[in-house]
């Protein structure tokens, strides 16, 4: 950045005799810093062909180790059974900051404390960026490695060694996403693409400033609304919405630009959405895809259905994208309303008819009336019996009465947790009206938008890309208070409950998947038939 290559390092106590290898010994890292001030040599070494290259800039201090998360810390990779290095124990560090002239340099190596073989004496793990635009993700700086520099596009800047560049190196792609109940269709593209459609000037070092965000995104929409023609079911559709956002590279993804945040043009990525409400999951999607250029005739695309990703991509042979259904065995989700089953005696219509055939019988036979009135009783049961008989068959099999009663703990979980699922499957609605319509099969009419309020916190959440998140595979609810009343004469029932979930988000070819547990005090009502939840407030999110 800015004519200079900075190096930050964070070292260990224990490694500190390979990176200064005329240091003293010495246990003290208070000491090993003082002492390391007073070094020349550095194993950090960077070379341009000219040759080596001396730091202009060099600082030591102590200081407490970044935080950094990784899911793959310490266990071991199934693919090849090496285990991951883990976390660092030590949290106090030596940091090291380098800074070294390369002005109009493209060609650089950079060069680790190395043993007799060429290897790293140490384990190292870097990333590298050129501006704000990332080089390569996260990985190990086990030799020496020459970088190039593309000074007018931070973008083109890369390693030599194309395994330690980052993954997402193409600068235009196209995401479909089926869902089940809306089509997406999401294009990744550079400011760099855009302004060379529209014949306008690109310059890489430009900052993002609030005009240029609403110029480009103006132009973005005017350019790409259809340009790339799409068609459900062999019938073409107009999208219901659009939306651009600006988006950033980094080791997992992409994530949001805050609308302050600065960044230059050059290490931007703008990202276009449409939106395709459907009804079921259609049999055919086809995109004719529009977009290419005479340095871009091969665009990267990814189609996501319910049965996970399919990576293709488009020429200008071949430039649909197609999406067929080969489901045999979807179901969409269900948000039906939840059905109160109440306890209920069955009785067979035999017994029954019966025990009151014999009833019949004893107290007409008992009664004097009976006798005096009728001169010809075997006529007269004659007579009941035939009619008895087609009254038999015409009742059902068997008689179910409702019994009054509490409902148990599990019954009242399994409720909890039909709700709490069907929710789930009634927030998958994509468009406002037509959620609200889904959630009136599981909320009651009595503060209606303030439950659903409380409810969109938990079900909506917010992800690193920007997006409105799903809520997934709600498992392990455990119910730790629960009180029953009566509310404007329905039964109803008080509860605290935690459950655990996973917030899932689908966009520009990445999938966010992150663990959560939530508490949360619900109010359950027995409405018109139907379970449903009356107040909902969340207590605690992890």
């Amino acid at each position: 950045m800015n004519n200079h290559l900075h190096i930050s390092l964070e070292i260990s106590a224990a490694d500190a005799g390979t990176f200064w290898p005329g240091l003293p010994s010495t246990k003290s890292i208070y000491e090993i810093a003082r002492l390391a001030q007073t070094q020349k040599e550095f194993a950090i070494e960077v070379y341009s062909p000219d040759g080596k290259i001396e730091p202009t800039t060099t600082s030591i201090r102590i200081a407490e180790r970044k935080p950094r998360n990784s899911p793959f810390a310490g266990k071991t990779d199934p693919r090849t059974g090496v285990r991951m290095p883990d976390f660092p124990s030590d949290k106090t560090i030596i940091l090291a900051n380098l800074e070294f002239p390369i002005k109009g340099l493209t060609n650089l190596e950079i060069r680790p404390p190395l043993d007799t073989d060429g290897t790293a004496s140490v384990t190292i793990g870097f990333t590298s960026q050129h501006g704000h635009t990332p080089v390569s993700s996260f990985h190990y700086l086990s030799q020496a490695e020459p970088l190039k520099i593309d000074w007018k596009d931070p973008w083109n800047t890369q390693f030599e060694n194309q395994n330690i560049n980052r993954h997402n190196r193409h600068p235009l792609r196209s995401f479909l996403y089926v869902e089940p109940r809306q089509i997406r269709h999401e294009i990744l593209l550079r400011p760099r693409d855009l302004l060379q459609w529209t014949d306008q000037s690109f310059n890489a070092w430009q900052p993002l400033t609030i005009k240029r965000r609403k110029q480009l995104q103006e132009t973005a929409e005017k350019f790409l609304r259809r340009k790339n023609p799409t068609t459900i079911d062999q019938a073409l559709v107009e999208p219901i919405s659009t939306e651009t956002v600006f988006l950033k590279a980094n080791n997992t993804g992409f994530t949001t630009i805050k609308e302050h945040e600065p960044i230059e043009m050059g290490s931007l990525l703008i990202g276009y959405r449409e939106k395709y409400p459907i009804k079921e999951l259609p049999q055919s999607v086809t995109i004719d895809w529009k977009l290419f250029t005479e340095s871009i005739n091969s665009v990267p695309t990814l189609i996501q259905d319910p049965a996970g990703p399919f990576p293709t991509h488009v020429m200008p042979d071949f430039p649909d994208i197609q999406w067929r259904n080969y489901l045999y065995d979807y179901r969409a989700p269900n948000s039906d309303p939840v059905p109160v089953e109440s306890t209920i005696a069955a009785i067979p219509m035999a017994v029954l008819f019966s025990f009151c055939f014999g009833v019949f019988f004893i107290l007409t036979l008992r009664s004097k009336k009976v006798e005096t009135k009728n001169k010809h009783p075997i006529l007269f049961y004659s007579i009941v019996i035939i009619c008895a008989v087609p009254i038999y068959y015409a009742l059902p099999s068997e008689l179910r009465i409702p019994l009054p009663g509490t409902i148990n703990k599990k019954e009242l979980k399994e409720i909890t947790e039909t709700l709490l699922v069907r929710l789930s499957a009634a927030y998958e609605e994509p468009q406002s009206e037509e959620l609200k319509i889904q959630l009136a099969n599981l909320v009651s009419r009595e503060r209606f938008n303030y439950t659903v309020k409380n409810l969109s916190q938990i079900y909506q959440p917010l992800t690193s890309s920007g997006n409105k998140g799903s809520i997934r595979s709600i498992r392990d609810l455990e119910i730790e208070h629960a009180d029953q009343t009566v509310v404007n004469g329905n039964k109803t029932f008080r509860i605290v409950g935690k459950w655990h979930s996973y917030i899932e988000d689908y966009s520009w070819g990445q999938m966010e998947r992150l663990p959560r547990e939530t508490r949360a005090s619900i109010e359950i009502t027995q409405s018109d038939n139907y379970w449903k939840i009356s107040a909902f407030t969340p207590l605690s999110i992890r």
